[in-house]
């Protein structure tokens, strides 16, 4: 857009390092959060992205979640491995579950490990992402919080009965990097609804209903009462459901943030890594060959957009819209932080 400024990575990871240390944070907390939310905007993953800052901030000093918590080892009652996130923001748990996670595939060839007691826990492929490098199939999902977050309609409904209850597959691939699939199972993410009546702009046909169950283009009509859609219809409410069970039944009531399970495959143990990047490539390279439709410049793997992104944005700076500036300096204020190199 061409009223969007571009403001430097490291502005905006200094920026959101202040406002969350200010929330009460722990430092090293922070800035990793603050990174996680700067690395989505770099990716163009907008939803996920810098304007949370302003719920994260918020919801801590409001006494929503934790602020201060650090995420600790356990042991869910049948005995296996589980991050408790202390009721804090749960990308610093998830990063903690992974590590774990990836250690344990190494070792074992099949690893599992639950996440419960978190907050909001960011952009699950930069999650998934870590297990693909590292050599595995990684499988990400969550759900059990459908008491406090009801977003989505079940498929035929016209009232939110289940959060957005979120999937994320991550495979090594070729040349490029790993595959990377991250989705809501309802159309969108409640983020891209918060972020489109941030920007006083409609969202897309077919994503929400409103309060009487009617297909509506306005962000406003979801936060009056209405619902997100479920993704493909019997297909993501499918999804979700079976999130929503495993969240619920497994890691027990989740708290303000969902419920999470992390899986990984070391496919070292099926076949050597370098005939499997070679037979990845060959898939790939086909994929991208394929003549493109009709108004699409080309067919793209999943993840390699974000990837090329993050360079980009990287050297020439991340978009961000005048009312997210506008957010953000309001936020400063609020929390006594000065908005440098926001404009």
């Amino acid at each position: 857009m061409p009223d969007e400024q571009r403001i430097a990575a490291d502005v905006l990871l200094g920026f959101g390092t202040r406002i969350l240390t200010a929330a009460g944070c722990r430092s090293a907390i922070a800035r990793e959060v603050a990174a996680h939310l700067v690395d989505a905007e770099l990716c163009g993953v907008y939803s996920h992205g810098i304007f949370r800052l302003d719920s994260y901030a918020r919801r801590a000093v409001a006494g929503k979640y934790a602020a201060d918590a650090e995420p600790s080892r356990a042991l869910a009652e049948g005995g296996a491995a589980i991050i408790d996130g202390g009721n804090g923001l749960g990308i610093p748990a998830l990063r903690m579950a992974m590590d774990d996670l990836v250690e344990s595939a190494g070792r074992e060839g099949v690893a599992a490990i639950g996440v419960a007691n978190v907050d909001h826990t960011g952009r699950l492929a930069a999650f998934a992402q870590r297990g693909a490098d590292a050599g595995c199939l990684t499988i990400i999902f969550g759900g059990g919080s459908r008491v406090e977050w009801r977003q989505v309609a079940p498929h035929g409904g016209a009232r939110a009965m289940l959060p957005t209850n979120p999937f994320a597959f991550a495979i090594p691939g070729g040349e490029r990097g790993a595959v990377i699939v991250d989705f809501a199972t309802s159309m969108g993410a409640s983020g891209k609804v918060s972020a489109a009546r941030l920007a006083g702009r409609p969202i897309e046909a077919g994503m929400c209903i409103d309060a009487a169950g009617r297909p509506t283009t306005d962000p406003q009509d979801y936060f009056n009462g209405g619902a997100l859609l479920p993704m493909a219809g019997p297909k993501g409410y499918g999804m979700a459901l079976l999130a929503e069970l495993l969240g619920e039944a497994i890691l027990g009531d989740a708290k303000s943030g969902m419920n999470w399970i992390c899986v990984a495959v070391d496919l070292a143990r099926f076949r050597a890594p370098s005939a499997y990047r070679r037979a990845a490539e060959e898939c790939l390279a086909e994929m991208r060959a394929c003549p493109p439709a009709p108004g699409v410049l080309s067919v793209e793997i999943p993840g390699e957009r974000e990837a090329a992104l993050r360079e980009h944005r990287l050297a020439e700076g991340i978009p961000v819209p005048p009312s997210t500036l506008e957010l953000l300096r309001a936020l400063g204020a609020f929390l006594g932080v000065p908005a440098h190199g926001l404009g």
